[in-house]
């Protein structure tokens, strides 16, 4: 039976008295690759936010491997990529190494050799070795972005969050980046919600899509979406196949 990684229900989220997400429901089975995408305004990074239990519902629940997200059980098991780095100093002297070494902070696997080995690994999948020792600020905006999602990956998690990973990314790097989530999703069964703005590309990739606007308006795989007359109602048949990706 599929191990439930995220479940939610009736999920409601207020903001000073403005509800922000309304009766969320929605299970994220272990293996699944969704891609999360809706309007800005939408509330995913709200849900994104309370699936990391840093904001809690005003109505309804959130369980995280059946129980409520706790902190340990999250930096154990989930590697985290936010859309914007506000925790980051492009000042601050820290070596490329030195940042992928923080998604270690705090786990059991930080120390010695075997801590050691996953920078190097993770350093290696995202082709970034050999700029290991160069200070993070004085890479482009592209490196440092392969440089935060190296850290998201360092700790080799079951579930990986990524909020627009490619906005900063080249083409081929971009291609690059999905083939291997691709592999961890497929050979590894990494988990993966992908938070996104490009609802038309999505379906290449990931193997289930949740629509939100504030309420879920879509949570399901393509071959689903492609054939919901309510979807082709909503985006409008032409939109509805671009999106599914089954005519290509």
């Amino acid at each position: 039976m599929p191990v439930k990684v995220v479940k939610a229900e009736d999920l409601c989220v207020d903001y000073h008295s403005v509800r922000v997400l309304s009766d969320v429901s929605f299970t994220v089975q272990e293996g699944d690759y969704i891609g999360l995408v809706g309007p800005n305004g939408s509330g995913k990074s709200t849900l994104i936010r309370c699936m990391l239990g840093l904001a809690r519902p005003s109505r309804g629940t959130i369980s995280f491997f059946g129980s409520e997200p706790s902190a340990m059980r999250l930096r154990e098991t989930v590697g985290y990529l936010p859309q914007r780095m506000d925790f980051f100093n492009p000042r601050f002297p820290s070596t490329v190494a030195e940042v992928v070494s923080q998604g270690l902070i705090s786990t059991r696997r930080a120390g010695g050799s075997a801590g050691r080995e996953r920078i190097d690994r993770a350093l290696e999948m995202l082709d970034i070795h050999e700029i290991g020792s160069r200070l993070i600020g004085e890479l482009s905006g592209g490196q440092q972005q392969k440089v935060f999602i190296a850290r998201a990956l360092v700790n080799e998690p079951d579930f990986l969050i990524l909020d627009e990973p490619t906005s900063a990314l080249d083409p081929e790097t971009r291609e690059s980046f999905f083939s291997l989530l691709h592999e961890l999703n497929g050979k590894r069964r990494v988990t993966i919600i992908l938070v996104t703005h490009d609802i038309g590309g999505i379906g290449q990739y990931a193997s289930k899509m949740l629509y939100l606007d504030k309420t879920v308006i879509f949570f399901g795989g393509f071959d689903e979406f492609c054939g919901s007359e309510n979807m082709s109602r909503f985006f409008g048949a032409a939109s509805q196949h671009i999106i599914c990706h089954k005519h290509d």
